[in-house]
């Protein structure tokens, strides 16, 4: 009899702790903010990488990747009054054996300048869709990093802007930007301005 009440107690443990190993699962679930914040980093990371291998290849280029016909004259330009603060002294016309190469240079530089500043207005714009997508940009104020590399036909050749903002402000911002050429040059060019962008 005892034993048959052993064998009863037992089979009831067992019973209770079968029960007791389903119930007790945790079954874990990301929260939608967590989900959120994961693909934010994730998307930055790409975007960093994105930036990174670009300034190697310019890094490449402006080293000696390109032919030495071809070689690459930046131009860096500060400020709200658009000064030209490095490249002047070697611009694509410099060194080419011709006697107006200088002034060249500088209406090739102003031409650019020009573009800028005509475009001032459709970058606030792009700015502008931007803040209506991202409601995170309203408080922030912004210095973008412009760069514009150019084809020696004086075709855009790419463009690079830093911080990344969204993808919709970089497609727009690329669509502003391809209307920026220039006169034909010996050498290829690349500009970089910062300029900066206030919610309104």
């Amino acid at each position: 009899m005892k034993r048959l009440v052993d064998v009863a107690l037992g089979g009831a443990l067992l019973l209770v702790l079968a029960g007791s190993g389903c119930k007790g699962k945790t079954v874990e679930t990301d929260k939608p903010e967590t989900l959120n914040n994961l693909k934010m980093c994730e998307d930055n990371l790409k975007e960093k990488i994105a930036y990174i291998n670009t300034l190697n290849e310019r890094i490449t280029e402006l080293e000696g990747g390109a032919a030495p016909g071809d070689s690459v004259v930046v131009v860096n330009i500060e400020g709200e009054a658009m000064k030209i603060t490095s490249g002047s002294e070697k611009g694509p016309n410099a060194g080419t054996g011709d006697t107006k190469g200088s002034a060249k240079d500088a209406e090739l530089y102003e031409a650019f300048v020009a573009q800028l500043k005509r475009s001032r207005g459709s970058i606030k714009k792009c700015y502008q869709a931007a803040l209506k997508k991202n409601t995170a940009l309203s408080a922030k104020t912004v210095t973008l990093s412009i760069g514009v590399d150019y084809k020696t036909s004086g075709q855009v050749k790419g463009t690079h802007f830093n911080p990344k903002v969204s993808d919709q402000f970089d497609q727009c911002m690329n669509s502003v930007a391809q209307n920026w050429t220039l006169p034909a040059m010996p050498k290829s060019v690349s500009f970089n301005y910062n300029q900066t962008l206030t919610p309104e």
